[in-house]
């Protein structure tokens, strides 16, 4: 299984390699019947305006600026709302946007809880209104999602379009996803956080996108495709995985998750010192954890309202990925290594080598993680600087993190089971390192 990702991962990753200079926009300007347009919504809370400005100047400097609509969108409760829209709005309000547009999440809104699936909601709905986009346009409008920590590469709008275009405007069949890379910082990071946030890149290139199993943080996806599914369930946490299982039960089939050929920089967990960080990076992991298990459970609720084949093989897809790879793979093979230690007598010589040769063949395949590390960055004009040994030690130290991974998994799952609705709550990632 590792083998196969491993594959998958490296051949994205060249794709994103050999296309780091091609002119997108060339390829359909003049071409286009209708010109295709963009929404942009950025999710944000409690993080920094400075950290929201950087996000935003990465779509300010899109090569395609004057096809996007940017919607900021706060929460009644950020700290100091007035003062950030007005300092963004000094920012960007002559960048070339073809519209800036703020919206501020009221608190308390009944059947919601406080998280990013509500805020994108809520700025999603009431940014279609203030544009007074009709039906018939919403085929031609691309809505792109992202967090307050996405620095989005020059070409990505192009990117998009083009592939929309080149794809015939799937709009009700398809989703975009860019590869996601969490290199922000990381080099200066615990090996946990930077162990973490590669493995999650390679599973991302080499698993989520090629099965088609869910988007993460940051996709992209038509207005007619959200307005069919009535935009972004509130009462979720998750809005990447809910939008998926959510679409698919109003389309009736499989969405295919297509892979735009740009990388995009993402926040890694962070946390002033090494101690706060390793906190926030099992936070997250168990939040990351409750979310998916939750929007599964709604999954389950909803699954007889798709056709099974695509019901069936979707939710297989994820509980191998989310159940497998992530939480019990690790612990099955520490289960094995210590039985085999402690309980078994006489181990066959051959039974040894095998293990040993299944062990050597999963660090080959994380080894690629670490060689996709080492070009991918560049591509994003990250200068990171990672002394030889200090990789090593962050590779060798590779399984480990999983395995803590797989505990935290482990016992969030436990927290969903035993508490259930409780324990699905969204806390916002700490981000002030950034």
């Amino acid at each position: 299984m590792w083998t196969i990702i491993a594959i998958l991962a490296l051949k994205n990753a060249l794709i994103l390699y050999m296309n780091h200079s091609r002119n997108f926009t060339k390829e359909y300007v003049g071409n286009e019947q209708i010109p295709i347009r963009h929404i942009v919504a950025i999710s944000c809370y409690k993080e920094p305006v400075d950290l929201i400005a950087r996000s935003v100047q990465t779509l300010a400097d899109q090569t395609e600026v004057r096809r996007i609509t940017m919607v900021i969108s706060f929460e009644e409760r950020t700290p100091d709302e007035e003062k950030k829209c007005q300092f963004l709005q000094e920012k960007f309000q002559n960048c070339g946007f073809e519209r800036l547009i703020y919206t501020t999440h009221p608190f308390g809104l009944p059947n919601e809880i406080p998280g990013k699936c509500s805020n994108s909601n809520y700025g999603l709905c009431t940014a279609v209104k203030e544009m007074g986009i009709v039906e018939g346009e919403m085929d031609h409008i691309l809505v792109t999602t992202c967090d307050a920590d996405s620095k989005f590469p020059p070409q990505y709008i192009a990117a998009l379009t083009s592939k929309y275009l080149k794809e015939n405007r799937p709009a009700l069949t398809t989703i975009y996803q860019s590869p996601l890379f969490y290199n922000w910082k990381l080099d200066g990071l615990s090996f946990v956080t930077r162990v973490t946030g590669l493995l999650r890149s390679f599973l991302m290139l080499g698993a989520l996108i090629p099965f088609n199993i869910n988007t993460m943080s940051i996709f992209s996806f038509s207005l007619s495709l959200a307005k069919k599914g009535d935009f972004v369930h509130p009462s979720y946490q998750m809005d990447d995985i809910i939008c998926l299982i959510r679409w698919m039960g109003v389309t009736q089939q499989r969405l295919r998750i297509s892979m735009i050929p740009v990388p995009v920089l993402s926040g890694p967990t962070s946390g002033e010192t090494i101690e706060k960080e390793i906190i926030e990076w099992a936070r997250q992991a168990r939040r990351w954890t409750i979310g998916a298990a939750e929007v599964f459970h709604y999954f389950a609720v909803k699954s007889n309202r798709m056709p099974a084949v695509a019901a069936c093989s979707w939710g297989i897809a994820f509980l191998i990925y989310y159940g497998v790879i992530l939480c019990t793979g690790g612990l099955f093979g520490l289960t094995t290594m210590l039985s085999m230690i402690f309980l078994i007598k006489n181990v066959p010589l051959a039974v040894s080598y095998i293990m040993y040769g299944l062990f050597a063949l999963q660090m080959l395949t994380f080894s690629i993680a670490f060689i996709i590390d080492i070009f991918i960055p560049k591509l994003l004009n990250v200068d990171e600087c990672i002394f030889f040994l200090r990789n090593l030690f962050h590779f060798i130290t590779t399984p480990f993190v999983l395995l803590a991974y797989s505990f935290v998994e482990f016992y969030a799952l436990h927290e969903v089971v035993i508490f259930g609705k409780k324990v699905c709550k969204h806390g916002a990632s700490a981000k002030g390192a950034l």
